[in-house]
């Protein structure tokens, strides 16, 4: 059986002897000490290829006995050492468990772990492991793991169906087939209390590679650009719906701890009312969890407001722009941002372009919404970006970018956004940009003329790269924006 159904794992392999014993788990270390108080209760467990529990990071959350012993367990070598090494038929180990318990662990920072190492000798044990989590109050399992065979799965789809008060989260698998007609299994069981995840990219698409199944596959979620630490503490990413596991099971213990009389039910209920909105319904069943770092409890507020007044007037002016600014980063001054204003009007100027109601917003919210990313920024602009009956153009003075493939800034118009409609009409500029008026201005035009297009000429502004020469806009570039509208400045908005 090959168990592990996600994609090439990124950590490196280890080559063994053909015909050698697997080398001795390495010990335990000790209990850190800690405070009375400051150990979490609330204990999920994660079934996998085991976790390097010689990293700091993860031996100070495991789940232990007062005698300081695992209450994890290694249910291939039946001993009490899961030890991250999944050997495959070739003499390789592979390690995986580590990197999915590095997501689950910095993203519920308050819970303790349960490793399990998978049964893959005798799959019958999965009942013997659902019982023993059950046993020790676990409340979230999480299987970034998965095969072909369902009669394999028979004893785990028992036990599962025998604890309701458990939630099973599992991966689709990333074989890029419709697994309601070629299963995988835990994945396609028809179980209450299993939520099954696939991975989103980038565009809030299902990720290329990915399993799908609208009656097996309940969410895609952003998971192609996780930052992951791997067996042995080599940090990178990591991709695919293994990933997509811990992510939704640290959203779900989050919930739980801030609800802990919750059942199944009604945490799956409040996770529908969130994020179940229907995207892509032939390849799944409740559509797209974009932000799984959501806290139901988390602020988000506009906590100053300013103006910018360009120098040059808008009356009579042929094109107009209606702006916001939002300010997600105290590193942002308004002067900054009043002088990048003032380039990127300046340049624009060339086409009859002017900024008109323009407000400055500064932002206070949670750290990960500083970022651009496009799930989360469905989060962000639920909250605090502005509408009215003129097509605004939102500006986003951001930290950095989360995005699988990075700019420093990036323009989203109407025509790169057909699945992430949110982020259309928005430009986002990083702390690392250079010659920032100028990528302002760059990014603006993109938008403005609802076209990716790059000029050749030198000096001209839409040179692919962005320099401090690169400033000049031609009449036929200026064409393309007729669509603009003449001012119609001081007309009210409304928030969103």
């Amino acid at each position: 059986m090959s168990a592990v159904v996600c994609k090439p794992l990124l950590a490196a392999a280890l080559l063994l002897q053909a015909g050698n014993l697997q080398a001795a788990d390495p010990p335990l270390p000790p209990a850190p000490s800690a405070e009375v108080g400051t150990v979490p209760t609330m204990r999920v467990a994660l079934v996998d290829s085991g976790v390097d529990y010689r990293l700091a990071y993860i031996n100070e959350r495991l789940a232990r006995q007062a005698d300081g012993t695992l209450i994890g367990y290694d249910f291939w070598d039946l001993d009490t050492l899961p030890f991250d090494a999944h050997p495959d038929a070739r003499g390789h180990v592979q390690r995986h468990g580590t990197a999915t318990a590095s997501v689950l662990l910095r993203e519920a920072p308050q819970v303790s772990l349960v490793p399990y190492r998978y049964p893959r000798p005798d799959m019958q044990r999965m009942q013997a492991l659902v019982r023993h989590a059950a046993g020790n109050e676990v409340r979230i399992i999480g299987l970034p793991l998965g095969g072909n065979k369902r009669e394999e799965w028979l004893a785990f789809e028992e036990s599962a169906r025998a604890h309701p008060e458990i939630l099973f989260v599992a991966s689709a698998g990333n074989n890029g087939r419709n697994i309601d007609q070629v299963p995988v299994y835990p994945a396609a069981l028809e179980l209450p209390n299993l939520l099954v995840v696939t991975s989103a990219d980038d565009f809030a698409m299902p990720a290329q590679g990915v399993n799908w199944g609208r009656g097996s596959v309940d969410y895609m979620v952003p998971a192609e650009h996780v930052p992951v630490i791997h067996h042995g503490g080599q940090a990178g990413h990591a991709a695919g719906s293994s990933y997509a596991v811990p992510r939704v099971m640290a959203l779900a213990a989050r919930w739980l701890q801030a609800n802990p009389h919750w059942t199944v039910e009604q945490l799956l209920a409040a996770m529908r009312s969130r994020f179940a909105n229907g995207a892509f319904a032939r390849q799944l069943g409740q559509g797209y969890l974009h932000d799984p770092l959501f806290d139901p409890g988390q602020t988000i507020q506009v906590v100053s407001t300013g103006n910018w007044t360009s120098g040059s007037s808008s009356e009579g002016a042929a094109r107009v722009v209606p702006l916001d600014v939002l300010l997600l980063d105290e590193r942002w001054s308004l002067q900054q941002v009043s002088e990048v204003l003032d380039e990127a009007q300046s340049i624009l100027d060339q086409c009859d372009v002017r900024f008109i109601d323009v407000q400055l917003r500064r932002v206070d919210a949670p750290d990960y919404l500083r970022d651009l990313e496009t799930g989360s920024a469905k989060t962000l602009f639920e909250a605090v970006r502005k509408s009215g009956p003129q097509r605004r153009v939102t500006a986003v003075f951001a930290r950095d970018s989360r995005m699988r493939q990075t700019f420093d800034a990036e323009a989203f118009g109407q025509g790169n956004t057909r699945t992430r409609g949110w982020l259309s009409d928005t430009v986002w500029l990083t702390l690392a940009l250079q010659d920032r008026g100028i990528a302002l201005a760059h990014e603006l035009f993109h938008v403005l003329a609802n076209s990716g297009d790059h000029s050749t000429v030198d000096g001209n502004l839409m040179l692919r790269r962005t320099t401090g020469s690169n400033r000049q806009l031609s009449p036929a570039q200026c064409d393309q924006l007729d669509g603009l509208a003449p001012s119609t400045s001081g007309q009210e908005t409304g928030e969103r």
